[in-house]
């Protein structure tokens, strides 16, 4: 099915910040939730690292390649280059600051509105909690 538009439909979805778009975007796909749920238990890991923890074989790195640039596009995780003891891998990720602030902020959402009759009320919140300026920054950061 087509995707149905026009001016008023584009005006209100314009009022979500694109940064918070692409986050919610990049999540929308259990590969990629995977590994960012991967990244939240496990912390700096190496591609090898996360391909090892998912079961990901050998010949599927590209796969994996492909969702870790959309999480990253997403600012919800950051490769950074370090050289660890007892590791071959230089490339580790990790989850970013505004990625731990939109997971906290959902769950929190998750929890309010059990209580409150107006579930839009939470996501408010998350929208202010998260903040313009930190998802800004974090995007700036992500696509240098």
């Amino acid at each position: 099915m087509g995707t149905y538009t026009n001016k008023k439909i584009e005006e209100y979805a314009n009022e979500m910040p694109s940064e918070l778009i692409r986050a919610v975007e990049a999540l929308n796909d259990k590969f990629r939730l995977a590994i960012f749920f991967v990244l939240l238990k496990n912390g700096d890991l190496s591609f090898t690292q996360i391909m090892t923890e998912l079961d990901i074989p050998r010949k599927d790195s590209s796969i994996l390649s492909h969702h870790l640039k959309i999480l990253e596009k997403g600012a919800l995780i950051k490769n950074k280059y370090a050289k660890k003891e007892g590791v071959d891998s230089h490339s580790f990720y990790d989850l970013t600051e505004f990625g731990e602030d939109i997971l906290n902020a959902l769950m929190d959402t998750l929890a309010v509105s059990r209580f409150v009759g107006e579930p839009i009320e939470p996501l408010k919140k998350m929208l202010y909690q998260v903040g313009l300026k930190q998802s800004e920054k974090a995007f700036k950061d992500a696509t240098r």
